[in-house]
């Protein structure tokens, strides 16, 4: 039987400056996301479900791939925290992430090591993908690996310890 993987959250940025208006929140604890958006300025946040009393992030996808079954996902803006709600799928599964708004494929960011000719998928910060904050979510479903930018630095990743 094989070994469950272990999850490591790593910080980079130790002197993130939080406050009431930045882009990353944190209490106690824990960091979340206060808001995130699709490449086309929409916000992903919805209010009626709530992962630790924060809204949770929607992400539409396609099963498979384009052509694929159509469900919501509904992901936890805690940062570290892999809570989610949506069909139950097998693991490795591949997986179309667009804007549930626009409809659009979420933009590639870069290669995610989980599964050959996998990629992590952009939700960003701010309203303009161009202020380079963004989280990088893997389009393998399963697979926990992630991470947060802001202004081009990596603050945070969820990485998987071999």
């Amino acid at each position: 039987m094989p070994q469950p993987k272990r999850i490591k959250l790593e910080t980079y940025l130790d002197d993130y400056c939080f406050t009431p208006t930045s882009r990353l929140q944190k209490d106690s604890d824990r960091v979340w996301v206060p808001d995130v958006y699709c490449h086309n300025g929409h916000s992903l946040m919805v209010h009626g479900i709530l992962f630790g009393g924060h809204p949770a992030v929607n992400v539409r996808v396609l099963v498979g791939g384009e052509g694929g079954q159509v469900d919501d996902f509904y992901l936890s803006p805690i940062i570290g925290d892999n809570g989610k709600q949506g069909p139950d799928l097998p693991e490795g599964t591949r997986l179309l992430l667009t804007c549930p708004i626009c409809k659009e494929e979420l933009r590639q960011l870069v290669p995610c090591t989980c599964q050959v000719g996998a990629y992590r998928r952009a939700v960003y910060l701010t309203p303009d993908p161009a202020e380079l904050g963004a989280i990088g979510l893997c389009e393998i479903y399963g697979c926990p690996q992630s991470f947060v930018s802001e202004a081009g630095e990596l603050i945070f990743e969820v990485a998987v310890d071999e």
